[in-house]
């Protein structure tokens, strides 16, 4: 298993060229015995930073970000694994079989279960109160939500919202890859907030590298 980790922060590495044009830049990171590549959505085609991990032999590809709240429940400091989400984009590159006649990847479960075990495991040694689940509301990264989006995403079901989920991680599920998000509140659901340093993760993923394993 190679695990490819998509964080909200600035990454310095190499890019890499596909049929999509050039990736974002793609870094490798260490985690004891374990190597991950490490990448964040920039300028690229998402289809390319995602073709170009799969093409390093990634196998999962794991989500890893600071959202706001729309549930009244979460506090700044609290970490959730969701296990569903709402796409809100629109006008991004969402598929590969965009040139094919058919097809599409199923989405029951949303997210692979035995990453999400690991990344609730990895929780339960570092934070006193993990949220097990809860829907993840994606909105354009091209900016934040307003005040009123976040009510209506409230209502609509979900519990917090980011930015970076689709199109990557429906487009690693095109390539046969396991996805999962790590998300951590900093902010409130329409209001702005600092993004947390890669360093915030960091010791989870590496818990919860050593937990998937022994799942699988």
């Amino acid at each position: 298993m190679l695990f490819a980790l998509l964080t909200d922060t600035p990454v310095i590495g190499e890019t890499h060229a596909t049929p999509y044009g050039e990736s974002a830049p793609i870094a490798r990171v260490s985690f004891g015995d374990s190597e991950a590549l490490l990448a964040a959505q920039a300028w690229a085609d998402p289809r390319a930073t995602v073709r170009a991990l799969k093409d390093q032999s990634a196998t999962h590809l794991w989500l890893c970000e600071s959202v706001g709240a729309l549930s009244p429940l979460l506090e700044a400091g609290d970490w959730l694994v969701p296990d569903d989400y709402i796409d809100g984009t629109r006008g991004q590159h969402y598929t590969y079989f965009s040139d094919k006649a058919g097809g599409y990847v199923q989405q029951v479960p949303p997210f692979d279960p035995a990453s999400r075990a690991a990344l609730l495991d990895a929780l339960d040694d570092h934070t006193p109160r993990p949220f097990r689940r809860g829907v993840y509301v994606c909105v354009s990264n091209t900016r934040l939500e307003t005040p009123a989006e976040a009510q209506f995403w409230l209502r609509a079901g979900g519990q917090v919202v980011g930015r970076y989920l689709s199109p990557c991680l429906t487009l690693a599920r095109e390539l046969d890859m396991q996805v999962a998000v790590l998300a951590v509140v900093n902010r409130i659901g329409g209001a702005p907030g600092a993004v947390l340093s890669w360093a915030t993760y960091e010791p989870i993923i590496a818990a919860a590298l050593d937990y998937l394993p022994a799942q699988e």
